[in-house]
């Protein structure tokens, strides 16, 4: 199993940077459709933790990247404001897709999270906010 880590200020440009980073690291071990989705979840999350975690104070994102055999785990963490806990509970959205004046305000990012991911889970312990996504890998580069 190989550990990345990734730090900076929870900011978009992180994101924007914590998203190819995590493209090309998923890449190397599973197809290139799996990593942009992994990606896509990943930047989900990150955004969330700008947008709402830390609002309008600054504050650290931090990830840490296990790359197995069969399976990538990424832990989110931050020391922002705590995820409540319907959020993370039930990610199921109610709508019709084709009807764009009834797409729902929010909740967009955590319906794609959970929808890509295989596993996720939140902690928030003494202050620190951890979030885990989790895949199995199925791509082309991990038969």
């Amino acid at each position: 199993m190989a550990l990345l880590h990734l730090s900076g200020e929870a900011t978009f440009d992180t994101v924007r940077l914590v998203g190819m980073a995590i493209r090309a690291v998923c890449a190397s071990v599973s197809s290139s459709s799996e990593a942009a989705q992994i990606e896509l979840a990943v930047v989900e999350a990150s955004n969330n933790i700008v947008e709402h975690a830390y609002r309008a104070v600054q504050g650290d994102i931090a990830l840490d990247v296990d790359i197995g055999e069969k399976k990538i785990v990424i832990a989110l963490h931050d020391t922002g404001e705590t995820m409540p806990t319907a959020s993370h509970q039930s990610a199921n959205l109610d709508f019709d897709p084709m009807n764009l004046d009834d797409l729902p305000e929010g909740g967009m990012g955590l319906f794609l999270m959970t929808s890509i991911m295989d596993e996720q889970s939140y902690v928030s312990v003494n202050g620190k906010n951890t979030l885990t996504l989790t895949k199995f890998l199925h791509g082309e580069n991990n038969d």
